[in-house]
């Protein structure tokens, strides 16, 4: 879980480019013969087409032969055939085993060149493999979590990567620039170093008093939001749990039905004639869905931390929360219990995922009850709401 926040503007920038190249498409009014949907898109073996493609689908497969450019993203892009031009692909997988005349810039989690690229190669990702069928007719920039060339790469390599495995050739100049986890490179081929008890330290601390930073903020400008969250995790831990899976769920489903709608309205406008529409409503869709990945990552990284942290603390400091300060030194006690469990080896990512799926639940239920808490800001500090009057009985 603590990759949570990379995962997600990962994603974020995943969907954003997608919304970009639509909207190129539609930029040009290319409706008719160009673009391809569907749950498959195949160019089947033997098909030529005199122009350029984009396909957007679960899976886009060429077979044949495109005489021009293909734009492509989906679950699974598989390029067997021969494209004349240039490649411009995003998917979780992009395997590229034909021939690409021109140059390709692929991005996914895995990414496999077993064909022929007759000039430059851009890739970014997970997984980058040059299989030793693969060639490179020019330069390679890649930037990736694994790269492997055992093909051949007829000019310069250019590449970041966490680790490095070369079987193959390079004609050019080989700079490959291997990250540790403190931000320092390592020689070429050198795996990635193991870090440090020290650099776990720090990465505790910083990640604590980000908590608590963040903690203090909602205690001193949103006392009553920080209350009903504190409350509903006491009160209801359970459900909380399960609210913190129904917010990830919906998390997930908000990007699909914001990326959904940033389409329609792209072929609406376009089909209207409105292009300058367009690029708003693109721009537009990128703002909220980068906007909301990082209000996501922030509340499950962060505010989940302060909010699980202080609930336990309050069951070893009991007693009324008289003013904001002790309030503060609860959440700086349990931040600090949740931040040691959490960097924990084997049990942290687990003890992590909890504390998120209790944290995002909580903040579900504080948000859809109504805005009376147990628990209210004064001027003097926290006090408790005076009770109602009883019904005097008849």
């Amino acid at each position: 879980m603590r990759h949570l926040n990379r995962l997600l503007m990962a994603a974020a920038a995943s969907l954003a480019l997608l919304a970009i190249l639509i909207g190129v498409v539609l930029a040009q009014g290319a409706l008719s013969d160009k673009l391809r949907t569907g749950n498959t898109v195949t160019i089947a073996a033997g098909e030529t087409i005199s122009n350029d493609v984009y396909a957007f689908a679960g899976t886009v497969r060429v077979d044949g032969t495109i005489d021009g450019d293909l734009v492509a993203s989906g679950g699974l892009v598989d390029i067997t055939g021969t494209i004349t031009g240039d490649v411009l692909a995003a998917a979780g997988s992009v395997n590229i085993t034909g021939t690409v005349g021109g140059d390709a810039r692929i991005a996914g989690g895995t990414l496999s060149v077993g064909g022929a690229i007759k000039e430059d190669l851009l890739a970014t990702g997970g997984q980058l493999t040059v299989t030793s069928s693969g060639t490179i007719g020019e330069d390679l920039i890649a930037g990736t979590g694994q790269l492997t060339i055992d093909g051949a790469v007829t000019g310069d390599v250019l590449a970041q990567t966490g680790t490095y495995a070369k079987g193959g050739t390079i004609g050019g100049t080989e700079d490959i620039t291997i990250n540790s986890r403190d931000g320092q490179a390592a020689q070429p081929g050198q795996p990635a170093a193991v870090p440090t008890a020290t650099q776990q330290v720090l990465d505790a601390v910083r990640h604590f008093l980000v908590v608590v930073l963040i903690g203090g903020l909602l205690i001193w400008f949103a006392p009553r939001a920080y209350a009903g969250m504190k409350t509903a995790l006491q009160q209801r831990p359970l459900p909380s749990a399960g609210w913190g899976i129904v917010a990830i769920c919906g998390f997930v489903v908000l990007l699909i039905v914001v990326l959904i709608a940033m389409i329609l309205l792209a072929i609406v406008f376009g089909l209207l004639g409105f292009s300058d529409l367009v690029g708003i409503g693109i721009l537009g869709g990128i703002a909220a869905i980068l906007g909301t990945s990082l209000a996501f990552a922030v509340v499950a990284g962060y505010v989940a931390d302060a909010i699980v942290g202080v609930a336990l603390a309050s069951l070893i400091m009991r007693g009324e929360n008289s003013s904001r300060w002790r309030e503060l030194a609860v959440l700086a006690l349990g931040a600090a219990v949740v931040v040691l469990l959490s960097s924990l080896p084997i049990v942290g990512p687990w003890v992590k995922l909890v504390v998120s799926l209790l944290g995002l639940g909580a903040v579900l239920i504080a948000w859809r009850r109504p805005r009376r808490t147990d628990t209210v800001a004064a001027p003097g500090g926290w006090v408790q709401p005076p009770e109602a009057p009883q019904t005097p009985a008849t």
